[in-house]
């Protein structure tokens, strides 16, 4: 903690350091919105490296326009495909309009909601990317400190924004092929196809749509082609503790109307973890075209084959004071012909204490021992295409339609606790059209004043008030098909495994008499074609299924501004789903169970915006809206009743922005105040509620230097007073307690025996957060980047019998970067911290945050990474 606050306290002293001594004064801060947008891109250097006169250059589009004013207004005139804009050089939120908060392109000024837009200098930076395909739990974190990552995004498509997992999408349209609650994807997230992202707190707007509910959302940009010319390069990265990752990335124009990206990226990886791996190879092909005259058509294209043993449904078990704060591992274990859930017991039928267990004491932790044993797996190939249309009616007047298709067929199992999943291969097909218009309509005035229909000239003065309006409205339908085998019934067995002492290979549940009993009782039935793998017909939310569904929704997001300090944003959309789903083949006949239903969610947004100064922003925000349960991988259960089909979702902030000193630093505070039901089967949902108050600053005084600092506290909290039980908890207190007090492991079961419903605040989750990161670049290429995170403690339990003690991350990257070549040198966890991530569901806004008392993950050691690249 001492080496973090040292750390921190520099990085501050550095940005106050030169932010006084810059070459500029108060005064210039009411002259920040005269300026012009020359001084904006004056020298900022590239994200990724490159000189001035060597900047890829791609086609704009609604996705992510350059801007460089510091609040432009939106427009829906259709960029020329063959331009050489000026290079978008700059490292502050203000430099680029975004669409994923509103679906209308809009400058972060003008938002009234807390967005963080990630360029690939923040990507790399922050080594989100650094352990392949799969997701580097810790990494977002030095970006954004509400955004952390988890034990479980090993296995999701998103980071944990205010404790959920968020909503992903790619390119605008929502990836629902996916379990928000449970945080998984199914496979690694390839990074290969990634250029930038943006992080939302809270849910999605009225164009894009939600299905399931979380306290925030991601929306990936893809590669885009280069329109400017031919230009490409080659790659490889090499770690510590086996991390290989190489590949190429070329394109360039085939002619003046059509242009091509095309990138590869090869993984094949160890892990400081034991026995975790990822061996990977992604594809991605983009082309975009402008055959016509005011239409373009961008075609994108990504493939992925993986086998891994990600750390994900397991770690280090029993999870104790001794651990966190000595360093110490209860030790001893059983035979397998002991072992059984809910817990294990002598033949007499009575509780085993764990002091009675074979070699039971305490020794020294193998921080890199997990419970995972070889024969863990998760293998399969999923892939995407999406094709985006944009036609340029007239003035004022767009079409866009956008339609993407995602396929995944996988198996994964995890012997030691045990869950396994069998994906048959699901798709989803989604597709939305939408109209966007932009026109001025006149109030008072002149008789001789009428609507004007796109962006409006700027020229003097008029008599009367003129309302600009900028409307997106139209219609999505989406279709998606679902066949998921899972075993989650026999998961509270983790801490009668010693893994320390015991023969990985005996981290098996299928060798004990209890498990073969439930499959006796087909309580676990065969996957059929799938020999070791099993499935319960019947598991309920993020269970199995044969499902598919229908939804159709059509929307409107309406952006009203009344006068150049006030404006109005207000979205309404209604989704209808029709859904059938049933126990998928093999399911035996007594087990058989169907749920069909026609369900409405409503969603509506209104968001009131003042800006006093061209310098500040005052903004309110409130969503409304019902998402869905899922089941394992999205879609929805046999078992489900209409309760899992209304899940409240309410979000509100409030808060400040201020852009000063010609764009050169950025500032914003806000309150966030949410409210999020979580369902289960049969059962009323759990209200959980989450207060939060979060910091940013951004800093870019030359192009040399950047820096950027934030700050949050977050609350949250599960009422569980409407149902029969308190918080899940697979075991209701310490191993330590238990090795005390004569007590047994795994006692719990998966519904919180022991808790009494009640208001309960979350555990193993961070309520304060501060990062900060800094970077300067010397003219000859040269370069470095320090970034940093500080944790509070927090208690792992929901009964507070043990406490993760603060914690700090950080990290120093040294760079040089040229016409042809780049090198990058990565310092991960500089100070060697010993620190521990925080698990998925920890929040409890999810079932799974029972399995905190079963497990918690060491963050990685020290560790060196390099890349060269060669440009050409």
């Amino acid at each position: 903690m001492k080496r973090l606050f040292v750390a921190l306290t520099s990085l501050w002293l550095c940005v106050t350091f030169t932010f006084l001594f810059s070459s500029f004064s108060l005064a210039q801060l009411n002259s920040n919105n005269n300026s012009e947008a020359s001084e904006t891109n004056q020298g900022l250097h590239s994200p990724d490296g490159n000189a001035p006169n060597d900047i890829p250059i791609v086609k704009t589009s609604s996705i992510r326009k350059s801007s460089t004013q510091a609040d432009p207004p939106p427009t829906t005139t259709i960029s020329e495909v063959n331009v050489y804009a000026k290079p978008e050089l700059n490292m502050q939120p203000t430099s680029s309009d975004i669409d994923s908060v509103y679906g209308i392109p809009m400058n972060v000024m003008d938002t009234p909601r807390t967005v963080t837009p990630v360029n690939k200098t923040l990507m790399y930076a922050s080594g989100v990317n650094a352990l392949g395909g799969m997701m580097n739990p810790m990494a977002l974190l030095t970006v954004n400190p509400t955004t952390f990552g988890s034990v479980m995004d090993f296995m999701t498509d998103a980071p944990y924004i205010l404790g959920t997992q968020a909503v992903p999408y790619v390119n605008g349209i929502e990836l629902s092929l996916t379990n928000i609650m449970m945080g998984n994807a199914g496979l690694p997230w390839n990074w290969n196809m990634i250029e930038s992202f943006d992080l939302l707190e809270g849910p999605a707007n009225a164009v894009f749509g939600q299905t399931q509910g979380s306290n925030g959302t991601i929306n990936y940009v893809t590669k885009q082609p280069y329109f400017d010319k031919f230009r490409g390069y080659v790659y490889d990265t090499t770690g510590m503790y086996e991390n290989y990752i190489w590949g190429l990335d070329v394109g360039g124009p085939i002619n003046d109307k059509l242009a091509y990206r095309f990138s590869y990226m090869g993984t094949e990886s160890g892990s400081w973890w034991q026995y975790v791996h990822n061996n990977e190879q992604d594809f991605y092909a983009a082309l975009s075209a402008k055959p016509i005259e005011n239409y373009t058509a961008d075609w994108y294209f990504n493939m992925e084959f993986a086998d891994a043993s990600p750390l994900g449904y397991s770690g280090m078990n029993r999870p104790s004071n001794e651990l966190f704060q000595n360093g110490l591992y209860y030790t001893g274990f059983l035979p397998p012909s002991q072992i059984n859930s809910f817990p294990p017991t002598f033949p007499n039928g009575m509780p085993i204490p764990y002091n009675q267990f074979p070699g039971v004491g305490l020794e020294p932790v193998n921080r890199r021992a997990m419970l995972i044993p070889p024969n863990a797996s998760q293998t399969g190939y999923q892939g995407m295409t999406q094709l985006i249309q944009r036609a340029h009616i007239a003035e004022g007047f767009d079409i866009v339609n956008n339609t993407l298709v995602w396929y995944t067929r996988h198996r994964a199992i995890q012997p030691s606790y045990f869950y396994d999943e069998v994906v048959m291969g699901d798709y989803e097909v989604d597709n939305r059209t939408e109209i966007r218009l932009q026109f001025d309509t006149p109030v008072g005035g002149g008789s001789g004043r009428k609507t004007h229909w796109g962006k409006k000239e700027e020229k003097e003065p008029e008599e009367g008030l003129s309302f600009s309006h900028y409307v997106d409205t139209g219609f999505e339908w989406h279709y998606q098909r679902n066949v998921d085998y899972v075993s989650t019934s026999f998961l509270n067995i983790p801490n009668e495994f010693d893994i320390m002492n015991e023969n990985p290979l005996l981290w098996d549940a299928r060798l004990t008499p209890a498990w073969q009993a439930l499959v006796a009782q087909q309580v676990e039935v065969p996957v059929p074609g799938m020999p070791g793998y099993y499935y319960e017909p019947g598991n309920g939310i993020t269970g199995t299924t044969d499902s598919q569904y229908w939804a159709f929704a059509p929307f409107m997001q309406w952006n009203i501004q009344f006068h150049p300090k006030v404006s109005l944003l207000a979205g309404a959309r209604a989704t209808t789903y029709i859904v059938d789903a049933v126990t998928p083949p093999g399911t035996p006949a007594d087990q058989f169970a169907q749920f069909r239903t026609t369900s409405l969610a409503p969603l509506f947004n209104i968001s009131p915006v003042y800006r006093p100064f061209p310098w500040m922003t005052a903004y309110f925000n409130f969503n409304w809206l019902y998402s869905t349960a899922a089941a394992d991988m999205g879609g929805f259960a046999p078992v489900f009743t209409e309760n899992n089909m209304r899940l409240l979702d309410q979000y509100m902030e409030g808060g400040l922005k201020f852009n000063l000193f010609h764009n050169k630093l950025y500032l914003t505070a806000a309150g966030i105040r949410i409210r999020l039901e979580e369902g289960y089967v049969a059962l009323p949902p759990v209200d959980t509620h989450m207060t939060a108050f979060r910091f940013n600053l951004n800093y870019q005084p030359t192009r040399h230097f950047w820096a950027r600092a934030g700050f949050a506290y977050m609350r949250g909290t599960s009422n569980f007073n409407n149902l029969p039980f308190g918080p899940p908890e697979t075991q209701s207190y310490s191993t330590g307690y238990a090795f005390r007090h004569n007590l047994p492991l795994d006692d719990a079961g998966m519904f919180g025996f022991g808790y009494a419903p009640g208001i309960w605040p979350w555990a193993a989750f961070p309520e304060v957060v501060a990062n900060a990161m800094v970077s300067y670049k010397f003219d000859n290429g040269f370069g470095i980047t320090i970034s940093g995170t500080w944790m509070d403690a927090t208690p792992i339990f929901w009964n507070y019998t043990a406490w993760i003690p603060a914690q700090d991350y950080a990290n120093i990257q040294l760079f040089y970067s040229s016409k042809n070549w780049e090198l990058n040198l990565y310092f991960w966890n500089f100070f060697n911290s010993h620190y521990w991530i925080p698990y998925a569901a920890a929040a409890g806004v999810s079932p799974d945050s029972g399995s905190n008392s079963d497990w918690v993950v060491p963050g990685q050691a020290f560790w060196i990474q390099a890349t060269v690249a060669y440009k050409f």
